[in-house]
């Protein structure tokens, strides 16, 4: 038996059943079997670095649509959200967005098993998908999954059945797949029988045949209609059927489930707390970016991480004033009521972070440590896009907020490690000199004081082909390539070149902006991106940037792999 336990991060479930149409209401719940394994294939491609279906995918994907799922429901209620969508040209489209209700109690687990019995190779597979799966639905709901050998006792089950269990059940109809062999009868069927079909009939009339050339096209036609496959329809795009005239998608097939009458109607039974139980403020919101369709653009590359968190902050500073004399919210400037800098790292840090395209910034971990307030609030959730001058526009949604062990399993940056390694480049915020505190070590461990951070018991400096070396040789690799000065305008240049890979530090930061844009005039003190390692003696929970400009995402490490 396969058991999956998925749980919902926002604490809410967003999905519009095949059909129908998003402004209709309507809600995809639990979500239908076509629904998950499609969401498992992507997830591969996406976070396997899948290029093709391995077999042990095909098979698995196969076993499991020969065996419909049996889902356990945990209490849910229904809501809505109404806002304008983003289209073409700078218009725009009233959108209806309803979702199913969950919350993120210890109880609020969707569960799904299979009664099937995998290979071992499929059962590692299946593991490995689960737990990389970040959404199912869409774009809003962040879920995380893992297989499981028990689900909580408190959910209901919801089956496939032609008859009803019992009066208190009603009728869904959630789309499946076809199991392997009847969808190959089945376009074997439709491929074979049709043109011939087509070919006697104009000889029944009286007619001339059609030329043997027609009907070959005709016959190709056909057979590119119909995917080769169970596995090619599944990975078949949704507009892809649309532009073909597909109703209901190629080797699917409705089926009846039966879930409890009030499966959307049902409201925790938890009592009220008092004010000292209430949970913690939240300090952690994760925001989503989606690049401006109208010209093209693609996502922002995380090597542009620096310029593109100062425009959003800009934008969020300016929407948390609300022109009452108060001024921006204090968790987003870092500033007190009289304008005067906060000591310490308390307000907020925006981290960029490439969660689901490799070196793409896709998400914003925005973490204050002060916890945000009401203005801040209001911000993260009006900002909608982030634009300046040369840098095209970037939509932005909120797609999570809470305290930050909420976020442990979608997000890298706030989970507990023994081993932090660099996603951008650290530079240093003062002067480098060879020994004392302001080395390359002694400021690593003053940035990493100044957090509230225990000291790194060992300090390493990433040098060209990946490897590391302790920060007590960083001085001689600096001055092995610039003789005498503290200076890298030239990194990469044919000093650069002329030395081993284990002489000179890694190249690849060079790429990385490290200089701010809307402040030029707070320029780093060293021209210097380096690429650290740091070791703990117990884990550390994140987030950690450390360095110059690291409230913007400079200096952002995340757990070793």
């Amino acid at each position: 038996m396969l058991r999956l336990a998925i749980r919902f991060l926002s604490g809410s479930y967003h999905a519009t059943p095949w059909s129908r149409h998003v402004n209709e209401g309507d809600i995809e719940w639990p979500p239908s079997p076509w629904r998950l394994y499609r969401a498992l294939l992507a997830t591969g491609f996406a976070r396997l670095g899948w290029t093709a279906v391995p077999p042990e995918g095909r098979t698995l994907i196969e076993r499991l649509a020969a065996s419909p799922p049996v889902y356990h429901m945990p209490p849910a209620s229904t809501g809505h959200t109404r806002h304008y969508m983003p289209l073409y040209k700078n218009a725009t489209a009233k959108v209806l967005d309803a979702f199913a209700f969950v919350g993120r109690d210890e109880g609020a687990v969707l569960g799904v098993t299979w009664e099937v019995e995998p290979t071992e190779a499929e059962r590692a597979l299946f593991a490995a998908l689960a737990d990389r799966l970040s959404y199912l639905g869409r774009a809003e709901s962040w879920v995380a999954a893992e297989v499981t050998d028990a689900l909580p006792e408190t959910l209901s089950p919801c089956r496939a059945s032609e008859c009803a269990p019992g009066p208190e059940y009603e009728r869904i109809a959630l789309l499946a797949p076809l199991d392997a062999a009847t969808y190959a009868a089945f376009r074997r069927d439709r491929v074979s029988t049709t043109p011939g079909a087509r070919q006697e009939e104009p000889a029944r009339r009286g007619a001339k045949a059609p030329k043997k050339g027609a009907m070959s096209r005709e016959a190709a036609k056909l057979e590119a209609l119909y995917p080769v496959d169970l596995l090619a329809a599944l990975l078949k795009e949704t507009g892809d059927l649309q532009r073909e005239g597909w109703s209901q998608p190629p080797g699917s097939r409705w089926l009846s489930y039966w879930r409890e009458r009030d499966a959307l109607a049902k409201v925790s039974a938890r009592a009220p707390r008092s004010a000292h139980e209430r949970a913690p403020r939240a300090d952690t919101a994760l925001l989503a970016l989606a690049s401006d369709t109208t010209n093209g653009e693609v996502l922002p590359r995380l090597v542009d991480g620096l310029l593109r968190m100062e425009v959003l902050h800009a934008a969020l500073v300016r929407r948390s004033d609300r022109g009452d004399g108060l001024g921006p919210s204090p968790c987003l400037t870092g500033k007190d009521a009289r304008g005067e800098p906060r000591r310490g790292h308390g307000h907020a840090w925006l981290l960029p972070a490439s969660l689901e395209r490799n070196e793409q910034l896709d998400h914003v971990l925005v973490h204050a440590a002060m916890k945000l307030d009401e203005r801040a609030y209001e911000a993260l959730s009006s900002v909608r896009v982030f634009y300046w001058n040369n840098v095209p526009r970037t939509f932005v949604t909120l797609v999570g907020l809470g305290v930050r062990e909420d976020f442990e399993q979608a997000v890298p940056y706030v989970r507990a490690a023994t081993v932090w390694k660099s996603v951008l480049p650290f530079v240093p915020p003062r002067h480098l000199k060879r020994q004392g505190a302001n080395s390359l070590e002694g400021q690593v461990q003053a940035e990493l004081a100044s957090r509230n951070l225990p000291p790194a018991e060992r300090i390493e400096v990433e040098i060209d082909g990946g490897d590391y070396r302790a920060a007590s040789d960083f001085w001689d690799l600096w001055q092995r390539r610039h003789p005498g000065q503290i200076h890298l305008a030239a990194h990469g240049g044919e000093e650069d070149r002329a030395l081993r890979p284990e002489e000179r530090l890694a190249t690849r930061w060079r790429h990385f902006r490290s200089a701010r844009l809307l402040k030029p005039e707070q320029r780093p003190p060293v021209v210097a991106s380096l690429g650290l390692r740091l070791t703990f003696a117990k884990p550390v929970r994140g987030p950690i940037a450390l360095g110059y400009a690291s409230h913007f995402g400079l200096g952002v490490m995340a757990p070793e792999r």
